[in-house]
Parts: C-alpha cells; sequence; structure tokens
C-alpha cells in the first residue's frame, strides 16, 4: 500500500529529506514551502531549494505566508500524511487534523533544543555530539512523542553549514529506515520527558554580535555556530565587522613578548594566517572576516604594516549614536 503524502520544508536539508522520502512507498502529493524572498544585496527574488527542486520534479508546490490560507488547497490534495523538515511555519492544528498522522524530521536530539535554530545552538553550546528525532507534530512546539533519534558526533571543526550537511545525510536515512514503520503505526512513539526540554529559539539580528566577555571557547563557538550564515559580528566604532572563522590558541603560538596588558576584544597581533585577540581567558585568532561595505577575506590579509587592524585596536567598541 502506498500512502500519499505531503511534505513540508525550505532549506537544503529539507531537499534531503524530500529525497529520502522518493527512495520509499510513499506517493508525494504535494511540496509546501516558503514564498519566495529577496537575497542578497541585490535582492534578487529567489525560490527556496525545495522549491527549485519541486519544480525540476514537477510536485504540486503551495507557498502560503500563513499556512492556514491554504487550507482548502490542501484539503483537496486528499494526503494521508503530512512530514515535515525545516519549514519555516507553525502548522496550525486545523491543518494537522486533516491527517491521520504528521511527522516532523527534527534536527536535536529531543527534548534537547526544540525550535527553530537547533543546530546552532547545539554548537554554540560546546556540545559534543547531537542528532536527528523523529517525532509525532502536535499543537505544543516540537513537543509531540519520539518515534526514533540516531547520534551524530560534532566535530571541533564544525560550523552550522557542515553540521546541516551531515545532518541532512542522517535525516535521509532515517527516513528511509523507519518512516513507513512509523505511518504503518508498527514503530510506536515515545513521550518526551518535560523536565529535560530546552530551547532553541531563532536569533534576533542583536543576538548575532559576539560578546568580548565570554571565555574564548564560548566566542569561537559562537562564530561556529552563525557560520557561513548569517554570520556573528562585532563592531570597531561605529564600523560592523563580521566574524566568519576563528580559533582558540594557546600562549604558545604568540610569537612576541606581550609587555602589556590587553583588554578583552583587544588585538595583540597579527600574523599571516589571522588576528590574535584577548579574551577574558587567553586568546582565539580570527581567521576570515569582512569589514562593512567589503568582501569576505583571509584574517592574515591584514598583516602588514599600517594595516587597519593592528595591535591595539579593540573589537566590540561601538561608538553610540545620540
Amino acid at each position: 500500500m502506498s500512502y500519499k503524502v505531503i511534505f513540508c520544508g525550505t532549506p537544503p536539508i529539507s531537499v534531503e529529506i524530500l529525497k529520502g522520502l522518493e527512495n520509499i512507498d510513499v506517493e508525494i502529493v504535494g511540496i509546501i514551502t516558503q514564498p519566495d524572498k529577496k537575497v542578497g544585496r541585490k535582492k534578487e527574488i529567489m525560490p527556496s531549494p525545495v522549491k527549485q527542486y519541486s519544480l525540476e520534479k514537477k510536485y504540486p508546490i503551495i507557498q502560503p505566508y500563513k499556512m492556514i490560507d491554504s487550507f482548502e488547497q490542501i484539503k483537496a490534495l486528499n494526503a494521508d500524511f503530512l512530514i515535515t523538515c525545516a519549514f519555516g511555519q507553525f502548522v496550525p492544528q486545523k491543518i494537522l487534523n486533516l491527517f491521520k498522522n504528521s511527522i516532523n524530521v527534527h534536527a536535536s536530539l529531543l527534548p534537547k533544543y526544540r525550535g527553530g535554530s537547533p543546530i546552532q545552538f547545539a554548537i554554540k553550546d560546546g556540545c559534543q555530539k547531537t542528532g536527528i528525532s523523529l517525532m509525532k507534530m502536535i499543537k505544543k512546539m516540537d513537543a509531540g512523542a519520539v518515534y526514533a533519534q540516531e547520534e551524530l558526533k560534532i566535530e571541533t571543526n564544525d560550523d552550522s553549514g557542515s553540521l546541516f550537511d551531515k545532518m541532512a545525510v542522517l535525516g535521509k536515512n532515517m527516513i528511509e529506515k523507519y518512516l513507513i514503520d512509523i505511518l504503518n503505526e508498527t514503530l510506536t512513539g515515545i513521550v518526551q520527558d518535560e523536565n529535560e526540554v530546552t530551547f532553541a529559539y531563532n536569533l534576533t539580528n542583536e543576538q548575532e554580535e559576539i560578546d568580548w566577555k565570554l571565555p574564548k571557547h564560548d566566542i569561537v563557538n559562537f562564530i561556529r555556530a552563525l557560520s557561513p550564515a548569517p554570520i556573528a559580528f562585532t563592531h570597531i566604532n561605529d564600523e560592523r565587522i563580521k566574524i566568519k572563522k576563528a580559533r582558540v590558541i594557546g600562549d604558545e603560538e604568540i610569537f612576541i613578548a606581550v609587555s602589556k596588558i590587553f583588554q578583552v576584544g583587544e588585538i595583540v597581533t597579527t600574523d599571516k594566517e589571522g588576528i590574535i585577540v584577548q579574551t577574558i581567558d587567553g586568546y582565539i585568532k580570527i581567521l576570515e572576516l569582512q569589514r562593512s561595505g567589503k568582501t569576505m577575506v583571509d584574517a592574515g590579509s591584514f598583516h602588514f604594516p599600517n594595516s587597519p587592524l593592528h595591535m591595539g585596536i579593540r573589537f566590540g567598541q561601538k561608538i553610540e549614536q545620540n
């Protein structure tokens, strides 16, 4: 028996889940994804990765600004099940009621990191592992019973981009491995422990700013979590600077005699690899950054006489506007 399913998703990780659905005995009768958006400096209108893939496959596509507004379209597809992954909108209970069951592919080991940014938060918090949970969708966000979980190690050089790629592969494999048993009800869910719940809400623009008062490992983890997008930022006076990549370094990597006491966020020195910055408990080295109005560059390119980023310059200083 082939079940009729609707798939909801938006970014590249969702495309991989959709490919997993194509490899099992279900009929994909419709795709729901976010509306086209303006992207880049030129503000070009671009479809989501899921829409681009679905157009190639000639799947029926729905792009609601609010999902409830497409209730009749969704109902008309007469699907048995709804499968979602990183769709980016709340699914109302009225729509969930259209299906025998609705399954979400969530990028964390629930009940940890409910919400829209579980991958970023796992890196930011210095977790050594994360994973994928296949869970039942209910009205409460990411709170349904968990049907299956598999773990994934977070490597020290992972950023959110590389971890998204790994999680996409894991999620695709899990859809192929477990979904039919979930739909057949031969695999039952386990209720989440509410005492273990943590949240990973989407960060606001202001929350993407680096806090130089944090320990060195926390600063680097924060930069990793926001790379390759939206990219963590800081200030020097009134200039906003994006920092895409950094690493923790030890005292032995500083090949100068440090004869002064540096403040947190202050540049200690530069070399051909990058910019060494003081933190509350040691040093980090900035490896890639982008000055306002410029392109992203290797931070080692600032290792030259009269560089605008030199010893004594302090990151995190912002001129307050009156």
